[in-house]
């Protein structure tokens, strides 16, 4: 009798392999429930940062009694306009900011300081890092520098104003400056801002005492029906 014993045993064997369980499977459900727990967690995170009315003019009646001059826009109170950046807000200080990097940055040495955050900015640079030397005219490498000023005083939110103030330095004695003098800089200044779109009633150029060859710049953020020239220096 011829011995069945190998074909028996490769069935065998083959039925046991394929019975075995898939060995990725357990890594599969390991992956899947990893998952379902991030799932979770993130669903409990974003329900607890859900800010409530009644959280936020809490916070914000705190801050006012804490801080007596940090003027609270009632936009931000009432949540009808988030991003409101009047004067005096933190929204109103980053936008001064945003300005003053401009200079920062396109400027090395130009100066900058918030003198009151949120309402005045201050930024002192050379008159020859604006106009090329000897001359009114503004140097061609800081055009893309006054279209940005430019549209900073244009793009104001209901309710505000950015105004600029451009000063520029005349010597403290009676002799005359050197063609083509701070005067005539003032105006080609004032005049390249508004052909490039600032709005003129937004825009004062003058001079004073001080180092010849300087300029100071005193950007504003002001309430629509806050009278101008008022608080500046």
């Amino acid at each position: 009798m011829a011995a069945p014993g190998p074909r028996h045993l490769a069935t065998t064997d083959r039925h046991a392999s394929g019975s075995r369980p898939n060995p990725n499977n357990g890594s599969i459900v390991l992956l899947l429930s990893l998952f379902l727990l991030l799932l979770v967690f993130f669903i409990v995170l974003n329900a607890q940062s859900v800010q409530t009315t009644h959280r936020v003019r809490t916070v914000l009646g705190s801050l006012e009694r804490s801080f007596q001059t940090f003027f609270i826009d009632p936009r931000l109170r009432e949540r009808t306009d988030p991003v409101a950046s009047r004067a005096g807000t933190v929204f109103a200080v980053q936008r001064l900011e945003g300005v003053g990097n401009l200079f920062a940055t396109a400027v090395a040495v130009a100066k900058v300081e918030a003198v009151t955050p949120g309402r005045l900015l201050e930024v002192r640079l050379p008159a020859d890092e604006l106009f090329v030397p000897g001359t009114a005219d503004l140097r061609p490498d800081r055009q893309g520098l006054i279209d940005r000023v430019a549209a900073s005083l244009l793009d104001s939110r209901p309710g505000e104003r950015i105004e600029l103030d451009a000063l520029l330095a005349i010597g403290a004695t009676a002799v005359p400056s050197q063609p083509p003098g701070p005067v005539v800089r003032a105006g080609a200044l004032a005049r390249a801002l508004v052909a490039d779109g600032a709005p003129a009633g937004s825009v004062t150029v003058g001079i004073e005492r001080g180092d010849p060859g300087a300029v100071r710049l005193l950007f504003s953020l002001r309430l629509a029906d806050e009278p101008r020239n008022g608080g500046r220096r």
